[in-house]
């Protein structure tokens, strides 16, 4: 087995594939010898640490039909469905990290996801027994409170959320939806629940603090999961989770001081953008004015939040790491308020708004600038527009972007968005003028 190790753990130039399926094959014949659990899973902490200290391990192995092979399938039904199936009892901390491990692991192997093997990747995870098991766990964390003290089992379980949302990036069949159906029931039911409003009660009245991992599942993980779930996916699921939620993020938002934004923690940035747009933009643009009406209050509120927050983002020097990232969040953020008509009226009064969008064009990121043209489209009036020089770049980095998402069907909302774009007032002027 020591031999099999070093085999993988050698650089990936000096190591073949077949070097690589006879070293994951010896380790699947050992596996199946061992009658001893505990010895079993000391075996599997071997290859998971084989694997993922091999230099571009994961990438490598996702790229390639290894991917198909029964170690897989192992790490998949003795690891990580068993150990969810089995009572808190039953568990030691050794197996709960084993757990984590594997579940990390499969994380990870998600990001290599593309074209050609997501076919693969949906036969791994598509399975009814790791679904159900991974529902029947978030529906147990909100009805008992189990887990709650759990940071490793926590942790396993946002792992595999964000594994799941990579390969639901992709497009999915009517079964397929209906085989993952009770992971969005149960996600929504957790987003619906008085943990996770505890959860955003619980957070420091600062952009800058850093998250445990109970709030690392409901407000990063389980937002993340469903941000884009538009098929198959009932807009009241969302209306419930924005009346659960909404206002209760707005108290803390607004609560927090916006020159400290820059700053910000990685694990908020992440929890920020993914609530943003579960509660900004849960569905599609052409259905978002069901939300506009009642919520309209607090999207004012953080609509001016965010106006501070832009305005302490821009007073920075451009060459500070975070002000490029703050930004983009920032004027993505803003684009997806224009979305609600109401909320955009009341964005018109903001009489710096339109000044720190121009400035934001300024900054050298394409689709930054083309959210903030977005956004100036919908905010200026007729007048203003014709006064605005670098007509050829604005229309240069629309017609860059809808070549980029024109033949990508991941990308058929911003197409069409972008195609609304393009009707507007702002750029039947720029084109002409150019």
């Amino acid at each position: 087995m020591e031999e099999q190790s070093t085999t993988i753990q050698t650089d990936e130039s000096d190591i073949s594939h077949e070097q690589m399926k006879t070293s994951l094959d010896t380790f699947v014949s050992t596996f199946q010898q061992i009658d001893s659990p505990a010895m079993k899973y000391m075996l599997i902490e071997q290859i998971i640490s084989s694997l993922t200290i091999t230099p571009y391990g994961p990438k490598r192995l996702a790229e390639s039909e290894l991917i198909t092979h029964e170690l897989f399938v192992i790490l998949r039904d003795y690891v990580i469905v068993d150990q969810l199936r089995r009572e808190e009892t039953e568990k030691t901390n050794g197996t709960q990290k084993v757990l984590l491990n594997v579940s990390l692991f499969f994380m990870n192997l998600c990001y290599s996801i593309n074209e050609t093997n997501i076919t693969t990747f949906k036969r791994l995870f598509f399975q009814k027994p790791l679904i159900d098991e991974l529902a029947n766990c978030l529906h147990e964390i909100i009805t008992y409170g189990k887990y709650l003290n759990d940071p490793l089992h926590l942790r396993s379980v946002s792992s595999l959320l964000i594994a799941l949302k990579k390969i639901r990036k992709y497009h999915l069949t009517t079964i397929e939806y209906s085989l993952i159906t009770p992971i969005l029931f149960a996600a929504t039911e957790c987003l619906c629940s008085s943990y996770a409003v505890d959860m955003i009660k619980s957070l420091e009245r600062n952009f800058v603090q850093k998250l445990d991992e109970v709030q690392m599942l409901f407000l990063h993980a389980i937002p993340f999961y469903l941000k884009w779930y538009w098929e198959n996916c009932d807009p009241e699921n969302f209306i419930k989770i924005l009346r659960m939620l909404l206002n209760e993020y707005t108290v803390w938002f607004t609560s927090c001081q916006p020159d400290s934004y820059v700053q910000r923690s990685s694990e908020i940035d992440s929890m920020i953008r993914n609530l943003n747009y579960i509660l900004i933009r849960p569905t599609e643009f052409d259905s978002l004015n069901i939300f506009s009406e009642e919520f309209y209050h607090d999207y004012c509120k953080l609509v001016w939040h965010w106006s501070s927050i832009l305005s302490s983002i821009l007073a920075c020097s451009s060459c500070i790491t975070n002000v490029k990232s703050a930004a983009r969040t920032s004027v993505q953020t803003f684009y997806n308020f224009t979305l609600h008509s109401n909320v955009l009226n009341f964005m018109k009064t903001i009489p710096s708004l339109i000044s720190m969008l121009l400035k934001v064009t300024d900054l050298d990121h394409d689709e930054m600038q083309l959210n903030a043209y977005r956004c100036l489209g919908k905010i200026m009036i007729e007048a203003d527009i014709k006064t605005m020089t670098k007509p050829s770049k604005i229309a240069a980095v629309h017609i860059e972007f809808l070549k980029d998402t024109i033949n990508d069907w991941k990308q058929s909302e911003r197409f069409y968005s972008l195609l609304e774009s393009l009707k507007s007032k702002f750029l039947s002027i720029v084109f002409i003028s150019d």
